[in-house]
């Protein structure tokens, strides 16, 4: 791997007996992000923050790191990188050509399933992961007391330094149902954990905040205003910059209506006031559930979600500059379950399962936002051609600049589902292309995940079932930056029963699959089993 001196003038490259080569991108942007990107992962001895790489400045790409007082970056004209400062100085420093480093960043692959957690009683459900830039990953999930029957939030952390996972951590109280925890990380490997749970009022929504230096913090209220009757769903999201700020979003019952609220963690102040950013229409019963929110790294955000009044999805924007919501939400078309990916530069996408004519069916359908011309006043279709309906739900990715990339099942020409995904670049969608490798089994109707990471690199990962129940099988692809070309690879052959996986990708380029497999033929208990890249 690259090591950095410091008493040097230049990056001093040790020996690559363990680097296998890679051609090198033809994209200089995505070039730079790797590149940047391994000097992060490789040294953060001396990089422990994670910037965004900056272009403000003529031919230059380039990352500020405050706790060195050192740039580093790409000569867009030279293709070539450079430091500066510290003991090098304030004069860019050459280090090495774009390609040459390129080549010489070792080869990342899925380094095969691992059993991380066993539970011999209990029932797994809703699982989640997220990861952070320097490869922590934090695992949530419910699991069902047998003795009570109570659904709690339990979490596992993983340190990537360490190269090892903590044992399990109950999150809530213990006592009475939680319902759907999600959880979300920022650069530095801080999490937070938002579920809804029942209490004698109601269902309201609850955090906890995972601390690199000091571990679980103990679980807040975020609002109790739920009243114990009629209407609600218990559903939430979340989402965090990589300064550790976090915006929850949940659907919050009153009375027998449900509306979306927020509530925004800010670094050195701790959580704000809950508040509406729904829409309250007088003389009618509203019910708003299926909430999403995504958040960039200058703190602005974006929620989605559906309502029963409404075919359309309805969406809102948050204002850093002003820490305002929207006055109302705005409605942009009919779908169901939306999801939602926004970059640094304010561009957004929202994809969902549509049917934009009475009629229609279900198809997969895309809006996009631009921060100067705001939402495109038509819809994209991306699976056009298909002749099936979609069934399953829709996922969407988007790095820093605004590229993207949603994924699906849907029917093929064959009559299997297979695993599809359109890649957003330029301001344009590409055309639907199935990623999976093996065409005899079909893809589960539950669809892809998706995920990218800064140099525009493409991950999903689906489980496929044969039609007579003899193999279960969780696969993953990924698509290189640059190329048009999905190679897919599984996860994990097993006999038994598992769960689609789940997964998480960070800018740097590290991702996690994660899955819950019951081993029904031996009943030796259910396994937390994930898969890391690196």
């Amino acid at each position: 791997m690259i090591k950095i001196n410091k008493t040097s003038g230049a990056w001093i490259c040790g020996a690559f007996l363990t680097c296998n080569f890679n051609s090198a991108f033809a994209d200089v942007v995505s070039d730079t992000e790797r590149v940047l990107n391994w000097l992060e992962m490789s040294n953060p001895q001396i990089f422990s923050s994670h910037p965004t790489t900056q272009a403000s400045i003529e031919p230059w790409l380039f990352r500020y790191y405050p706790e060195a007082g050192i740039y580093t970056g790409v000569n867009k004209n030279d293709k070539a990188a450079y430091v500066i400062g510290d003991s090098w100085g304030s004069t860019p420093a050459l280090i090495d050509s774009l390609s040459n480093l390129v080549n010489q960043i070792p080869k990342e692959k899925w380094r095969g399933a691992e059993p991380i957690f066993q539970q011999t009683a209990q029932f797994f459900d809703n699982l989640e992961v997220a990861i952070s830039a320097n490869g922590d990953a934090v695992a949530v999930w419910l699991e069902t007391d047998s003795d009570f029957s109570i659904n709690s939030v339990w979490a596992v952390h993983y340190n990537a330094t360490a190269d090892t996972w903590s044992g399990p951590t109950l999150l809530d109280s213990g006592t009475q149902n939680a319902y759907e925890p999600k959880v979300a990380m920022d650069a530095n490997g801080n999490a937070t954990v938002v579920w809804m749970q029942q209490l004698e009022s109601g269902i309201d929504a609850w955090a906890a905040r995972f601390q690199v230096n000091s571990g679980w913090e103990t679980a807040v209220m975020l609002e109790n205003k739920n009243s114990s009757d009629g209407g609600g769903f218990p559903q939430s999201d979340v989402a965090m910059d990589n300064m550790g700020n976090a915006i929850v979003i949940w659907s919050q019952r009153i009375g027998v209506q449900s509306f979306i609220h927020a509530n925004r963690y800010v670094i050195g102040q701790g959580w704000g006031s809950a508040k509406s950013i729904d829409l309250d229409i007088p003389d009618q019963v509203d019910a708003s559930f299926n909430p999403k929110v995504a958040v960039n790294n200058n703190g602005d955000a974006i929620a989605v979600w559906s309502s029963i009044n409404t075919p359309n999805i309805r969406v809102s924007h948050y204002r850093l500059d002003s820490n305002t919501w929207d006055s109302s939400p705005r409605e942009l078309g009919p779908g169901v379950q939306p999801e939602i990916a926004i970059s640094d530069n304010g561009s957004a996408i929202v994809v969902a399962p549509a049917r934009i004519n009475l009629a229609d069916p279900l198809q997969v359908a895309a809006w996009h936002y631009n921060p100067i011309n705001g939402w495109d006043p038509a819809v994209r279709i991306l699976d056009q051609g298909r002749v099936a309906e979609t069934k399953s739900f829709v996922r969407v990715a988007m790095d820093a600049r605004g590229d993207a990339v949603a994924s699906w099942s849907q029917l093929d020409s064959s009559g299997l589902v297979s695993a599809f995904t359109n890649y957003f670049q330029n301001g344009q969608w590409e055309t639907p292309t199935i990623i999976e490798a093996n065409n005899t089994v079909g893809v589960t109707k539950q669809g892809a995940e998706v995920g990218l990471d800064s140099s525009g690199r493409a991950f999903a990962v689906w489980r496929q079932e044969a039609q007579d129940g003899s193999l279960q099988d969780n696969w993953a692809s990924v698509r290189q930056a640059g190329t048009n070309q999905w190679n897919a690879s599984s996860l994990e052959t097993v006999r038994g029963s598992i769960t689609e996986p789940r997964l998480a990708v960070s800018s740097t380029g590290r991702a996690i699959a994660v899955w819950l497999h019951s081993d029904e033929k031996s009943d030796t208990g259910r396994y937390l089993v994930a898969n890391l890249f690196k």
